[in-house]
């Protein structure tokens, strides 16, 4: 397997969830983090060693690393947010009185990406998914995915800020056209994008413009910097403080990539 030297100062991305946001600030990005992947792309992702980081390709491992997270959590606590949900449905707009949640909730992350500059030229890897081993320039210049080899993994200090979706409170909820919910499902339509390219093998740049005529950008909607202070400030908004609405907010992400994921055929279980 040859490798490909991405230069100091080049950005890329690394696509995760919000419950990994503190441990990634205190000892940065492990040389041996796994990479996310989805049932349908099981057979299809393969595992070269390295971190995998990119453009677009970000959006689907915080896609996928969401589901996951997602499924396992509701299916470790299947009666109490089966409740949660028909409750939601039965008053819509209006949040559940569960305190039965907030453990529950503690747990429920939601897709962020990290923005890195690299402080150093790093060698990469090819993403298989898309090219032979031997093609890790192709990879990052056609495909914007590889796998950065280095002892030590991504150190913290090089992750300059962090992206995550619009995020909504109840009272967002109680008509269909607010348009913070349509930002988050934008939000989430990226998070397709990234699908896309992994499912369908379409190209980031096309996809990518597309989306940027559409909406005029090619990032979540809300960013931070990825410091203490800024973490603090993110975990203290009221839709990760309050149980029932981070967890709506999980929910709704949850729906919006579904059904968007369905338009394109591709299955996320």
């Amino acid at each position: 397997m040859t490798s490909f030297t991405l230069p100091a100062g080049t950005l890329v991305k690394y696509g995760t969830i919000s419950t990994q946001l503190y441990p990634i600030l205190r000892n940065g990005i492990h040389a041996d983090a796994l990479r996310a992947g989805l049932h349908a792309d099981t057979d299809k992702t393969s595992v070269a060693g390295g971190i995998y980081v990119g453009e677009l390709m970000a959006y689907f491992a915080a896609c996928a690393a969401f589901c996951q997270a997602t499924s396992s959590l509701h299916a470790a606590h299947e009666a109490t947010l089966g409740s949660f949900v028909q409750a939601l449905q039965d008053a819509h707009g209006q949040k559940p009185q569960m305190p039965e949640l907030e453990e529950i909730a503690l747990q429920a992350g939601l897709p962020v990406i990290l923005e890195i500059e690299l402080a150093e030229d790093c060698a990469v890897h090819a993403d298989e998914l898309f090219v032979d081993a031997d093609k890790a320039e192709r990879s990052w210049k056609q495909w914007r995915s590889v796998a950065i080899v280095r002892d030590g993994g991504i150190p913290a200090g090089w992750i300059k800020q962090f992206y995550f979706p619009r995020l909504l409170d109840y009272k967002d909820v109680s008509s269909s056209r607010n348009p913070r919910m349509l930002e988050q499902t934008t939000d989430s339509a990226l998070m397709v994008g990234g699908l896309m390219q992994s499912w369908h093998k379409d190209t980031p740049g096309d996809l990518l413009l597309a989306f940027k005529k559409q909406y005029g950008r090619t990032n979540f909607s809300q960013s931070s910097a990825f410091t203490d202070t800024a973490l603090e400030r993110f975990f203290n908004l009221n839709a990760m403080l309050d149980p029932a609405t981070r967890l709506l907010n999980q929910m709704s992400i949850w729906q919006d990539l579904d059904a968007l994921a369905k338009k394109q055929e591709i299955p996320l279980g």
